[in-house]
């Protein structure tokens, strides 16, 4: 039996007609408005020499759900990743100037106590209303998507076990403070799974693709971690209901890490490779011949924020 740290990608919410995001109104332009804000923040360029050492968005912790409710800090962030997390959004859905990808900063932010989620959501979006002077709109707009639909085989995802007499359910919670911990049992192939009965959705990197182990897990669950992979919408056109228990080993998709209103519309690769000769087959091969699943694609609204302006340097601290 392993250790493993209960990842970020356990699911609990649900989709209303197969969009995960609530429907924005047309043309309606962000102005800054009285609302939850920071005890105190700072906010100030990033170093040239440093952002280089942190990933392509920057390095950003803390808030509501995490290890450090009570700080928020961005070392070398780019203003896109900000966008995304105030306004919830997946990075197809957001539209702006080059600088949003380019231009860097460090932010440190205390948060009061008891804050949520959504409280947070609208103090970063003020944030970036009174220290960026951002201005945005929402629209509506026809892009390519994809929609789930069950496969011609039929569907593989299995319905979900229950937990064993005397099973440990929930975890046990981490001593330093972090994630709960989990026991986890490896399959003939050596990859963790979650014991039957312990809801959770876990991502890893594994050689040559990815692997993501899933116990007690919807097909709205599924939909989060599909969407975030593809870089588009996904519509779910399966008619599925109920909890299941599914693995999927993948090689990811490049598209995933496509901007908002991206022209990409290429089809997805046709099913010729067979398990046994592709070990980690595209992921829309894998959601055929491992979960019974077909992502079709499409043309359908997809809700966008356009962002009208933005200042490349903040107001001073």
């Amino acid at each position: 039996m392993n250790r493993f740290p209960i990842a970020s990608l356990a699911f609990a919410g649900s989709v209303v007609s197969g969009l995960m995001h609530p429907a924005f109104g047309q043309d309606s332009l962000q102005a800054a408005a009285p609302g939850p804000s920071f005890e105190v923040a700072s906010v100030k360029p990033a170093a040239p020499s440093g952002p280089r050492r942190f990933a392509v968005g920057g390095l950003m912790t803390g808030g509501p759900g995490t290890n450090s409710p009570g700080r928020f800090s961005c070392a070398g962030v780019n203003l896109k990743p900000l966008l995304l997390r105030a306004y919830d959004l997946m990075s197809y859905q957001l539209e702006g100037p080059p600088s949003i990808d380019s231009d860097r900063f460090d932010i440190d932010a205390k948060i009061p106590p008891g804050t949520t989620k959504e409280q947070f959501n609208l103090m970063l979006q003020n944030l970036l209303v009174e220290r960026f002077g951002l201005a945005v709109h929402r629209e509506t707009r026809e892009l390519p998507i994809y929609e789930l639909v069950v496969a011609k085989g039929g569907l593989k995802m299995k319905e979900a076990e229950k937990a064993p007499a005397g099973a440990q359910t929930p975890p046990e919670p981490s001593a330093d403070g972090g994630p709960p911990n989990l026991h986890m049992t490896r399959n003939k192939d050596r990859l963790p799974e979650f014991p039957p009965g312990v809801p959770g959705m876990l991502a890893l990197p594994v050689s040559g693709g990815a692997w993501v182990t899933a116990r007690m897990q919807t097909i709205a669950n599924l939909l989060q971690m599909l969407q975030s992979q593809i870089g588009r919408p996904v519509v779910d056109k399966t008619g599925v209901t109920g909890i299941y228990d599914f693995n999927l080993r993948f090689a990811p998709e490049s598209a995933g890490a496509g901007g908002a209103g991206s022209a990409a519309s290429a089809e997805p690769p046709s099913v010729a490779l067979s398990a046994a000769s592709d070990p980690a087959p595209s992921l829309f091969t894998a959601f055929e011949s491992q979960l019974g699943l077909k992502l079709e694609p499409k043309k359908g609204p997809v809700e966008m924020l356009v962002v009208n302006h933005v200042n490349r340097t903040p107001t001073e601290n």
